[in-house]
Parts: C-alpha cells; sequence; structure tokens
C-alpha cells in the first residue's frame, strides 16, 4: 500500500461519514424526524419539566424548562445539542443537572448551521432568565453555567467567554470550527471542563484538544476511553449511531459523572466532588487527565 493512501479502516470510517451527512442534509433533520425517533427521558420525582417557544435572535426557539424541587434560589444552566440534532438529544442532561440543584434550559439551536447566532441566542436565553423575564416562577441566583456537546460546545464557548454570570463552561467532546473556539479560549475568563471522546470525523479528529490548550484558567479534561462522539449526548438515537457507533450507557455515565463532579465542585464547592476529581488520574475508564486551578 502506498505511504500516502489511507487504510481500510481510515477509508471506511471517512465513507461512513460522508453518507451520513449526506443524508442528514437530503433529511434537513432539525428537531422534527430525529426527535420523533429519540427515546424519551423519565422525570424524577421533584423535577417539572416545561416547553417554551421564546424569540431568540429575532425568530422562535423550542426550548424545555428542568425545574429543581425546592423553592431557594438556584443557579441556571443552559445546555446545548450538536449540529443537526435537537434539545431532545440532552433531555438526560436536563433532567441530571435539575436534579443537582440547576434551574435548566435546553434549547433547539437558533441556527444549526451559524454557530455565532446561536451563541448570541444563548446569551439571550441566559439573560432572560437570570432577569425573571421568561421564567417568572424561578429564583435565580445570579451564577449560571453552560454545557454544550460537539458543535453546541463551541457555541456554549463563545456564550461563556462573553457573559459574566457564567462561572463554568463544559465542553463535551466539543469540536472548533475555523479556530473559532481556540481564539476565544485564549481569554476565557472562568473554569472549563473538556470532556473527549476518542477522535473520529464527527469531532473533526478531537480538535477540542487545541481548544483546551489554548484556555488559560482552572481546568479540568479528560478523554473517555473507547467513547464515540455521541456517547456524550443523552439520549441518541439511531441516526446518532449510524453515524458514530454504538453509544454505550456505560461510557455516558462517565461523561455525566465527571461534569457534575466538576460542576459541584466549582459552583457549590463540594470538597468530595473535587476528589473525584483528584482521583480520575486512577479511573480505568479515562485518560489524558489534567487538573489545574480547581479549588
Amino acid at each position: 500500500m502506498n505511504k500516502l493512501e489511507p487504510s481500510p479502516a481510515k477509508k471506511s470510517r471517512w465513507l461512513r461519514f460522508g453518507i451520513v451527512t449526506g443524508l442528514l442534509c437530503a433529511l434537513g433533520i432539525m428537531g422534527g424526524a430525529a426527535a420523533c425517533r429519540t427515546p424519551s427521558v423519565p422525570l424524577p420525582p421533584g423535577i417539572t419539566c416545561s416547553t417554551a417557544k421564546l424569540n431568540l435572535t429575532g425568530q422562535p426557539v423550542n426550548v424545555d424548562f428542568y425545574l429543581p424541587s425546592g423553592t431557594n434560589p438556584a443557579p441556571v444552566a443552559l445546555v446545548a445539542h450538536g449540529w443537526s440534532r435537537s434539545r431532545k438529544n440532552m433531555a438526560g442532561w436536563g433532567v441530571l443537572l435539575a436534579s443537582n440543584g440547576f434551574i435548566t434550559a435546553v434549547p433547539d439551536a437558533a441556527s444549526q448551521a451559524d454557530f455565532r447566532r446561536h451563541s448570541r441566542a444563548l446569551g439571550e436565553l441566559l439573560a432572560g432568565l437570570q432577569s425573571g423575564k421568561f421564567l417568572p416562577q424561578s429564583k435565580p441566583d445570579g451564577r449560571s453555567v453552560l454545557v454544550g456537546f460537539s458543535l453546541g460546545g463551541l457555541s456554549t464557548l463563545l456564550a461563556a467567554a462573553s457573559n459574566t454570570t457564567v462561572c463554568c463552561w463544559v465542553g463535551l467532546d466539543p469540536v472548533d470550527l475555523r479556530g473559532a473556539g481556540t481564539e476565544v479560549a485564549k481569554a476565557m475568563p472562568t473554569a472549563a471542563v473538556v470532556l473527549r471522546a476518542e477522535p473520529g470525523p464527527w469531532n473533526q479528529q478531537g480538535n477540542a484538544r487545541q481548544i483546551l490548550e489554548a484556555l488559560p484558567g482552572p481546568l479540568f479534561a479528560l478523554r473517555v476511553r473507547h467513547a464515540v462522539h455521541c456517547d456524550a449526548e443523552h439520549p441518541s438515537n439511531w441516526l446518532g449511531e449510524l453515524a458514530c457507533g454504538r453509544t454505550a450507557p456505560a461510557r455516558r455515565d462517565v461523561f455525566e459523572g465527571y461534569a457534575l463532579a466538576a460542576l459541584r465542585a466549582t459552583v457549590f464547592g463540594q470538597t468530595n466532588a473535587l476528589r473525584q476529581l483528584e482521583a480520575a488520574t486512577h479511573d480505568p475508564a479515562v485518560d489524558e487527565v489534567l487538573l489545574r486551578g480547581f479549588k
């Protein structure tokens, strides 16, 4: 075989990537057919969910709100899905964060193609939540976290860098486009968490590495062993697995467990959560662990 010729395995991965990309474009999926095939996530006792259509960046956007039990002031969490996906693919994250004390909003993307517009929409949503405009019954305490998967990771990074209420950004196998995320990351003022899957076509061959290398502040990062890109969303569906490979609940639990521990450490100051992050270097389920500046 010519040294410049891709291996059969790499050819197969890129062929599947091309086929699925064409299928996505042909179907025009943005929360319609794909969402119908996405498994629902049950609500645990005490957690409520409601849906509103809000005007963000001049267009209607569906947003699911997950509220924790109790009436005490709480931090706000925004969760952004990946390209061609919908808010339904991040419902599990909405439940998880609400169950752990966050007023959580999971919107559809304001634009599937324009990550900067989606970032502006996230900023508008966050401002509306913090002011009580969008969810008057909630009681935000002034703190915010942004969680984003894939291209949603890039949009949330841009939104986090320009919002003073954000105390932590969590990138779930985020991707960078044209260096936009890396450039913003250089001046990121808040704590950051970057949880990656194995390199592949859908995460731009793991180019989140260049984002985490640029981040100057407190940072927790790792790679989940053997994880495919869609392991980081919850729930995935048949189309996500067709594109990325079979997902596994055990690997998804690793993403969720460490993301939650990082948020508990940064937002709530929980010592046991910080100990969990420090112990990650001994976890056989992860690799390339980096912990810097978390207290």
